[in-house]
């Protein structure tokens, strides 16, 4: 019914001629028409002709001399000026970018010979009020970029970085699945998982091909009210276009094994990287019809080292040997791979008077067989052994149309249509029983095997009027999203065995000694799958916005807009009113209740949005700008699954809990209970217990009658949820010290609350433990004690950003630069990037305390480029990246509060410790009160050129990435655990573990237990061909 009247709301506000601006892939070019005494000129007549296609617009400036071409594709024109009684103005090369508009002053003289005015391309913006980054065609051909994935460009845009866990795009210390991608104005986000369309594949392969991107944009807060779903910045995305003359390029480049230095832990870089295409497009007819397309194809082998750090050096008894042989068994070198190809086509056709219909397709396709990965970089050194891996697969289809359509020369229409489909199967190289804990993984990954899928459709329509010095523009936005998923945790079983040190850990897995039995310890948990895995739902989302853009003065613009949202949000499938009657209505301790059976929409949308820039000079050489305004985030499809199929039957993806603290049996015991002997398997034949057994294994565990839903874990979401909501506010300046040389600072504020986290409802509520002060939960006394956690996803978590950038630019003949440095501040109580399971605060019933700084929060940032042209046909590029360490929790290693969560904090990730260590009785240390190491990076290359006549050169360029081979290592894995503090037992102070913030190992190699950000020294060596 939603779409159905989403459909009629826009074919209404298509007839009804509402006034509306639009410039969601294009440019636009703004003017002042004067004569020589500096007096405006009115009713001037202006063309405007594109010089690659011939498109051409005529219009006509205002009363105030005053005209303004919209909805300009992002390229090249001349423009002509002609007024009765004065000579004819051109000016030629006029370049449009995307997003932003070209001020032009045209000064007429008198007379009748025709003046001709070369124009080059304006540093300094003096319209745009808030702070925004054109990456242009010559910067993507040109800089160094290590996997030619356009989107890693945007990181040299201040105040942009790489989110740890996910490895999607972070504007101003927002959560990187709260951003917004758009390619040629339409959404290119993944609507499951949240961030870039191929989800984290999108990190390491190409999913559009670099050489048919043009340009983009990436504008970091306060962009206009024609966007939205972001609660930080956006990236605007556009792709090129045939013209009237053929042009094309191919490429062949390869990053050998060879040409690579060793890592830091003395392992040597293995990956061997090609990368081959290129692009070609030209007219079908000259003026009118355009075609281009381009293809790009990846290939990457790496064998990958698995290595147990905790195990170097230690030395193994008859308690411990059976395990630590298990373990050392599994230790080598697996192949992986990471194969892709990205296709883009797409035809352009103009209609006379300057209307244009654009088409286009996109293709991409990924497999990477070993190297599974939830966001980072397969590691090239791994504690995950073989029978974890799988494949990871990714297909995406796209279309795109757009028409942009002249009314008159001062109305415009541009209407959008996308559909996008997404394929996402995952395998598993295992069907054992999952086998975790702080020494390594054996067995299926917990949420292998899976297959996942997802579409949007999305209808866009937006109409323009310029009427005098106003511009006004409003518009509609509908999509529909539709996903699938056959997924579900812990489909052959999953135990963590994560009690205490090494030692401890590889007496329980082993048979004999002080635990004779295996796995017979309180502190393992075993999970089991009682779901069917599968699920199927839909959201809807749509917008409305108005806004005008006010040219007060000649030196004074303000844009004032509103933009209204709503998602229709997936509702749950509750029919299994067994459960339900336990949960609904039950007030829980923690003072909130849940219904299973509803969650709520997001209809409260309303983000008035101001912005302003100001020139105090005529000679437009320094700009004042300012934006303030309210910003909402889309949510992930991902956070409303659980709730969708927890509670129906069969359920969908639900697990049910064995063992545990709290439990009356342990895993061992409890598994006997149910037929089933652990004693007689060895490690690495460990069982698949059926559903019925595992139901009779958590019955007996929790000591209650065995039936379907002992022991289950159960998700859903909060029935106050909300969409993020950030309140952005940013002021700034830049003045042109020179024409060729700009400088400014920009101040910008983000205030971010209802951001999603995970929180247990089925606790009991705590009791201090007076030995140490810690608050200790008893399992045994939870609410619904026939159930294990209640995970509910909350809104309730908020975050703040606080930041200046001084930034500086500079174009000359045969040198370019730029750079920035940002000081900055960043503090939240939760960084989840949308976990599926798994809590990171240390108690539930006191979240106050988990404000501290973001795991985002880098103190300090810088980066930049320069390009040099050099004689005899070289060029040198280079780009450099540097930040101060992130934070990181420290953990206390175990569970010692009893809440039945030991997650343990990831240094290259970012992810939370649940239990951290005590400074003094009562006292714990703060959330990410630790700081990791800085990063610091330079890429290189160099580019010669070969001319063959006008139009032909062959290139050869040799790139070295992490140039000065910096280490780059950050604690991770056991050297992040500092231990409980203060005893548990005596209150004493217990100094942190030996290994704590280790950063070398006695012998002085590095300690593999860490991790590297990013790579060592690498070169790559390219040959591409222009024509």
């Amino acid at each position: 019914m939603l779409r159905t009247l989403a459909v009629f709301v826009l074919i209404l506000t298509m007839a009804a001629g509402v006034f509306a601006q639009s410039d969601a892939n294009k440019g636009q070019i703004a003017g002042t028409v004067l004569d020589p005494n500096q007096a405006v000129v009115p009713n001037a007549k202006v063309k405007v002709q594109n010089t690659g296609t011939g498109l051409v617009r005529e219009l006509s400036s205002g009363s105030d001399g005053v005209f303004r071409a919209i909805l300009l594709d992002a390229d090249t024109y001349d423009v002509t000026v002609d007024a009765p009684g004065f000579a004819t103005s051109v000016l030629k090369g006029v370049v449009v970018n995307v997003g932003t508009p070209v001020d032009l002053s045209v000064t007429l003289q008198v007379g009748s010979t025709t003046q001709t005015i070369e124009v080059s391309a304006p540093l300094l913006s003096t319209e745009m009020p808030s702070p925004s980054t054109v990456v242009n065609l010559g910067a993507i051909r040109d800089l160094p970029i290590n996997g030619r994935r356009f989107q890693d460009f945007a990181t040299l845009t201040p105040t942009v970085s790489v989110d740890p866990e996910r490895g999607q795009l972070s504007y101003v210390g927002q959560r990187g699945i709260n951003s917004n991608v758009m390619v040629d104005g339409a959404d290119y986000n993944n609507p499951f998982f949240g961030g870039i369309r191929g989800g984290e594949r999108s990190n390491f392969v190409p999913t559009v091909p670099q050489s048919s991107i043009q340009e983009f944009q990436a504008v970091v807060a306060g962009y206009t009210a024609e966007y939205g779903r972001s609660s930080g910045g956006l990236l605007n995305v556009i792709t090129k276009s045939g013209a009237n003359d053929v042009h094309g390029d191919a490429f062949y480049q390869i990053r050998h094994k060879e040409t690579g230095l060793e890592t830091p832990f003395k392992r040597q870089v293995l990956e061997t990287l090609q990368q081959f295409g290129g692009s070609v497009g030209g007219p079908v007819i000259h003026d009118k019809l355009f075609w281009f397309g381009a293809i790009e194809r990846q290939q990457s082998k790496t064998p990958r080292q698995i290595v147990f750090g905790p195990l170097i050096g230690f030395a193994a008894d008859a308690t411990t040997k059976e395990a630590f042989d298990f373990y050392n068994g599994l230790q080598g070198v697996i192949p992986s791979t990471n194969n892709a190809t990205a296709l883009t086509a797409r035809g352009d056709y103009q209609f006379r008077g300057g209307s244009r219909l654009t088409l286009r397709y996109n293709f991409g396709d990924a497999t990477a067989n070993n190297a599974i990965t939830t966001g980072g970089l397969p590691p090239a050194i791994s504690n995950r052994s073989f029978a974890t891996e799988g494949a990871e697969k990714d297909r995406t289809n796209t279309g795109v149309a757009q028409l942009t359509s002249v009314l008159t020369p001062a109305m415009t229409n541009d209407l959008r249509y996308s559909e996008s489909f997404e394929l996402r199967p995952r395998t598993s190289n295992s069907t054992l029983p999952s086998l975790t804990n702080s020494i390594g993984s054996y067995g299926a990954r917990n949420f292998l095997p899976t297959t996942q899928d997802d579409e949007r459709t999305q209808i866009a329509d937006t109409l323009s009027m310029v009427h005098g010095a106003h511009t006004f523009k409003a518009g509609v936005d509908y999509d529909y999203l539709t996903t699938g998923q056959f997924f579900g945790f812990n489909q052959f079983g999953s135990i963590s065995t994560n009690v205490g040190s090494v030692t401890q850990i590889l007496e329980d897995l082993s048979l004999g000694g002080p635990t004779a039995n295996r796995f017979d310890n309180p502190l393992v948990t075993y999970n089991r799958q009682i779901g069917n895995l599968l699920t199927q739902f839909n959201m809807h989302q749509i917008a409305f916005f108005g806004q005008d853009s006010w040219r007060v003065t000649r030196k004074l613009s303000i844009d004032l807009g509103l933009r209204w949202e709503g998602q229709k949000n997936p509702q749950p499938d509750a029919n299994n009113t067994a459960v339900i009657s336990t949960i609904k209505g039950l007030r829980f301790p923690n003072g909130d209740t849940f219904d299973p059976a509803t969650t709520p929409n997001a209809y409260n949308q309303v983000m008035p949005r101001f912005g302003f820039a100001f020139t105090p000079s005529d000679s437009k050489r320094t700009v004042i700008r300012g934006h303030a305004g309210i910003f909402y985030a889309a949510t992930p499809m991902i956070v409303f699954a659980p709730g969708t199929n927890n509670f129906r039957v069969p359920a969908g993806d639900l697990s049910i809990l064995v063992g545990g603290a709290s439990s009356k049996l342990t895993v061992y015991q409890a598994f006997k209970a149910a037929g089933v002997d652990l004693n007689t398997f060895p490690l690495d034949k460990l069982p698949v217990l059926t559903i019925d057994q595992a139901t009779q294994a958590a019955a007996a565990s929790s000591g209650t009658t065995p039936n379907p839903f002992s022991g289950a874990s159960f998700a859903g979401t909060a029935n106050d949820f909300l969409n993020p909501r950030s309140i952005q506010a940013g002021f700034g300046t830049e003045h042109s010290i020179t024409n060729d040389w700009v400088a400014g600072v920009q101040f910008n504020y983000v205030n971010t609350v209802h951001l999603e986290r995970n929180r247990d409802y089925n606790l009991p509520a705590p009791t201090i433990r007076a030995i140490d002060g810690r608050a200790i939960f008893n399992r045994a006394n939870r609410p619904l004690p026939q159930y294990g956690n209640i995970t509910i996803k909350e809104s309730s978590a908020r975050s703040m950003y606080r930041g200046v950038t001084f930034n500086t630019r500079y174009r000359g003949k045969r040198f370019q630069a730029g750079g920035a440095y940002t000081l900055s501040e960043t503090f939240s109580d939760d960084d989840n990037e949308r976990t599926a399971t798994g809590f990171t605060y240390q108690n539930s019933f006191n979240l106050k305390d988990e404000y501290s700084y973001s795991r985002l929060d880098a103190r300090h940032s810088t980066s930049g480029f320069g390009l040099v042209n050099l004689p005899w046909g070289m060029t040198v590029s280079l780009t450099f990246r540097a930040r101060s360490g992130l934070p990181f929790d420290p953990s206390a290693g175990s569970d010692l509060n009893g809440d039945g969560n030991s997650a343990l904090p990831g240094g290259a990730t970012g992810t939370g410790a649940s239990d951290r260590p005590y400074q003094s009785v009562g006292v714990p240390f703060g959330r990410n009160s630790f700081r990791n190491r800085m990063f610091k990076d330079v890429d290189l290359r160099f580019l010669k050129t070969f001319k063959f006549g006008e139009r032909t050169r062959l290139e050869f360029s040799t790139e070295m990435f992490n140039l000065f081979n910096w280490d780059n290592v950050v604690y991770d894995g056991n050297n992040l655990i500092y231990g409980p503090g203060i005893s548990p037992t005596t209150g004493a102070v217990v100094s942190p573990n030996a290994t704590f913030t280790q950063l070398k190992l006695p012998n002085g190699i590095f300690d593999p237990t860490n991790s590297q950000v990013g790579t060592p020294f690498q070169a790559q060596f390219g040959l591409r061909l222009f024509f």
